[in-house]
């Protein structure tokens, strides 16, 4: 129990407050919240210790724990603090005078307290997704033919311009910060919602501040997350419903870039985990004259040719990967090969020997993945299904053998992606965690100061100090595991 609940009176007695009865009930969801929080990190980590194929528990595993526990558990303390807050605030009017009291300051310290911890949990959180979305192996498989029968002739520049395309959309969401903030001043100063939040019973509309005696900061909390909430969703429902429908959907718009540029993107988030977008052109040959691209999508357009699917007569262009070992050490052999010279190549001076290098480990690369989607390779094979219900709900693909090898590995799957699960390597694919820090941030600031204008500011500036941390780590693993020089990624 966090407050006792029994006090003496002046005649000696004991009678019960049900006020502070009523807080800890409210705050008793909270222990549970965190031991829920602790069960999803759990689940978490056991996805992610399956899927970069470890065998043993190690202190990498250990320390994935410990920072998925920060996210769950500091996003249950989060929306509990902000759900009491909201209840206090409909029934305000039947405690307004335990306002006061000492109990309530002492709640109010907690609640405090509570939002320090959900903003440091949070913000672990959000280095710990940075760490793991910059750190991805990817690499854009170009399906392009010469004509003059050497390789070295194919231009380079469809991929250069699907790279930076890619590298654009890795800090892309759906909820916009610098509107959502805009809407929440909005609202809780000039349309004066933060006169809910006076300590007084009465709610007071569109009047000056000066009729309110005194803010409660438990109250401001519950209507600023209040606000903040209700500005999200709104802001999510225009973008799905309204701008990703008539204006642009910038995912659908970078597999069609794909498509239109015979490029196919190759991620690898975890070890034997990852996301294949087919995007080879049905027409074979993209690198023609603007006459011959009309024609050709309107070839598509009148189902004269084949589909962009990578099985036939389908299509679906977006895959979920579950590799086996011996995939993954042959793709880290292929790729070691360049990588292992990019240390020495200034002190040695030889530019030439270094594109070179560079020249023949993508080809080399490009040509076991492009064989590999083939089924040219016998040691490699792949099959293709749906994820079950199962799978969907838990967002994890459970083991199917379809075959198994003589060396005891299992075949490679690649599940169909109705869902685009492949956005978890933006921030897009991660709404939910970044709105939580958003409104953690915002509503530690404001239980401080008391001050909504500073929160936003707040919440805002750290928004773009972290989006630009992101860029800037994402643009340097790109051009690392692309092989793409990074002065050409803009």
């Amino acid at each position: 129990m966090l407050f006792p609940s029994n006090k003496k009176s002046t005649g000696g007695s004991y009678k019960t407050d049900p006020f502070v009865n009523l807080i800890n009930i409210l705050l008793l969801p909270k222990f549970h919240g965190s031991g829920l929080g602790v069960l999803i990190a759990f689940v978490q980590t056991w996805k992610w210790f399956l899927r970069s194929g470890r065998e043993i528990t190690d202190l990498s595993a250990i320390s994935k724990f410990v920072f998925y526990i920060f996210g769950s558990v500091g996003s249950a303390v989060l929306l509990v603090t902000a759900g009491v807050s909201i209840y206090l605030l409909f029934y305000k009017s039947e405690y307004e005078k335990n306002f006061s009291g000492e109990d309530f300051v002492s709640f109010e310290s907690l609640l405090k307290i509570f939002l320090v911890v959900s903003f440091t949990f949070k913000t672990l959180d959000i280095i710990h997704l940075i760490f793991r979305q910059a750190r991805i192996d990817i690499f854009f498989m170009d399906w392009e033919k010469s004509k003059t029968g050497i390789s070295n002739n194919v231009a380079v520049w469809r991929t250069y311009f699907v790279a930076n395309e890619f590298n654009e959309i890795q800090t892309s969401r759906r909820i916009n910060v610098t509107f959502q903030m805009f809407f929440v001043l909005f609202f809780l100063k000039v349309i004066q919602l933060e006169n809910i939040s006076c300590a007084q019973s009465g709610y007071i509309l569109f009047q000056s501040a000066v009729n309110c005696t005194e803010y409660n900061q438990s109250f401001r909390t519950g209507i600023g997350f209040s606000t903040l909430l209700g500005t999200a969703i709104v802001q999510y429902l225009a973008y799905v419903l309204f701008y990703q429908r008539l204006i642009a959907d910038r995912i659908v718009n970078f597999i069609d870039l794909c498509s239109v540029s015979n490029i196919s993107v190759f991620i690898l988030d975890e070890n034997q985990h990852g996301y294949y977008i087919h995007g080879r052109s049905p027409h074979g040959t993209t690198n023609v004259n603007i006459k011959e691209i009309m024609m050709n999508l309107y070839r598509e357009e009148n189902q004269m040719i084949g589909t962009r699917g990578l099985q036939a007569n389908s299509n679906e262009q977006v895959f979920i990967m579950k590799m086996n070992r011996n995939f993954r050490k042959q793709y880290d052999m292929l790729f070691r090969n360049y990588n292992s010279y990019v240390g020495p190549r200034k002190s040695r001076g030889d530019i030439e020997r270094y594109t070179d290098m560079l020249l023949q480990s993508y080809q080399n690369l490009n040509g076991f993945l492009c064989a590999f989607i083939d089924h040219s390779i016998a040691s490699h094979k792949y099959f293709i299904r749906n994820r079950y219900f199962v799978e969907r709900l838990f967002d994890y693909e459970f083991q199917t053998q379809a075959h198994i090898q003589s060396d005891n590995t299992v075949d490679n799957f690649l599940y169909i992606d109705n869902e685009r699960s492949f956005t978890k390597i933006f921030f897009y694919g991660e709404e939910r965690l970044l709105f939580f820090w958003n409104a953690a941030t915002f509503l530690l600031v404001d239980a401080i100061a008391q001050n909504y204008v500073l929160a936003a500011a707040i919440t805002y500036t750290l928004n773009a100090i972290f989006v630009s941390i992101r860029d800037s780590f994402g643009r340097r693993n790109l051009s690392r595991k692309t092989l793409i020089p990074r002065n050409f990624l803009i």
